[in-house]
């Protein structure tokens, strides 16, 4: 499989590095706004350095593009792999707007298997053995989510909104999608948000109520420092609770069970702990077996849409918002 990567930085060097070492991938080279940093790129990682996509897949002959540009600008770039007739792996967020979303998904009317959106925390470890855990009969009845950041200005373009798209769209989105996949679909949010420290805002409390009457609260910040754990996930059913800290860690303790089921992974290599390697394997192998994507545009889709109702619900003090 011949893959490229449109965008030269951080996130892009992470898929690269992972792809580089697959024995089915040929790596063929990258594309971003910024030239000299593509140069750089690829002295690192290999491959060629192109202007756009368009000349990435007709002459680099890539078959599957990789989006790792800043949020704002996915879609015009997940449409231009499209028309090229490339496979797309789209990192979060799918978009930042209502408006892209619909156009994405028109491109993609009647086809399948086309795109393909990056939720890594679905295939992390600890987010994988709570689902197990789920699907063996822990029924949620209710949870706490939260999730935070501890400093908005390293690196400094995370308060850029225009690159962004905001706070939500570039942290929070995770969690989102992490309550669908975990308990059910969102049918309902009240988001109360402030301006706290940064030029935009940098703390939001939620509460969700699913499609099947089950009631989440959550709270994600910008400022909240590193402290220990900055990402957790409670859920509790029956006498039984799952409780994630961080992508470390992850303990069941069942209906009148004395002793907990831990699974530790804090050793683990990070890409392994983050999900990203098991999502590379889910994504490329659906490819090579020509299996339906497990993470699909409207996982992507239905992301945006309770973002934007969170955003909508702030907006109104507060006040409940269908999505």
């Amino acid at each position: 499989m011949k893959i490229g990567v449109v965008g030269a930085g951080n996130m892009g060097g992470l898929h690269t590095s992972l792809l580089k070492n697959r024995q089915d991938v040929e790596f063929v080279g990258v594309t971003d706004i910024d030239l000299e940093r593509c140069t750089k790129f690829c002295d690192i990682h290999g491959g060629r350095a192109y202007r756009n996509v368009q000349e990435m897949i007709q002459s680099g002959g890539a078959e599957i593009v990789f989006v790792t540009v800043p949020n704002t600008k996915h879609k015009q770039v997940i449409i231009d792999g499209l028309r090229e007739g490339a496979i797309v792996f789209g990192e979060k967020p799918f978009v930042t707007s209502l408006a892209d979303a619909d156009e994405i998904m028109t491109e993609l009317a009647g086809t399948e298997n086309r795109l393909y959106v990056g939720f890594n925390r679905r295939f992390a470890p600890v987010y994988a053995r709570a689902k197990d855990w789920i699907r063996q009969g822990f029924e949620v009845q209710s949870a706490n989510f939260i999730m935070n950041d501890g400093d908005m200005t390293s690196p400094p373009w995370v308060i850029n909104t225009a690159l962004t798209g905001g706070f939500l769209y570039d942290t929070t989105i995770h969690m989102f999608d992490m309550i669908r996949f975990l308990i059910g679909e969102i049918a309902e949010v009240q988001c109360i948000a402030q301006q706290s420290y940064y030029p935009l805002q940098d703390n939001f409390s939620f509460i969700f109520t699913t499609k099947n009457g089950k009631s989440i609260v959550m709270s994600s910040n910008g400022h909240a420092s590193w402290a220990y754990p900055s990402e957790r996930v409670q859920l509790w059913g029956n006498h039984a609770t799952i409780v994630t800290e961080e992508l470390d860690k992850v303990l069941h303790c069942g209906s009148n069970q004395a002793t907990l089921d831990i699974t530790d992974v804090k050793n683990l290599e990070r890409n392994q702990k983050w999900g990203y390697a098991q999502m590379h394997e889910d994504f490329l192998g659906a490819i090579a077996s020509n299996k339906p994507f497990s993470v699909t545009p409207e996982d992507g889709y239905k992301s945006v849409l309770i973002t934007e109702a969170c955003y909508q619900s702030a907006a109104q003090g507060g006040k409940a918002v269908h999505v």
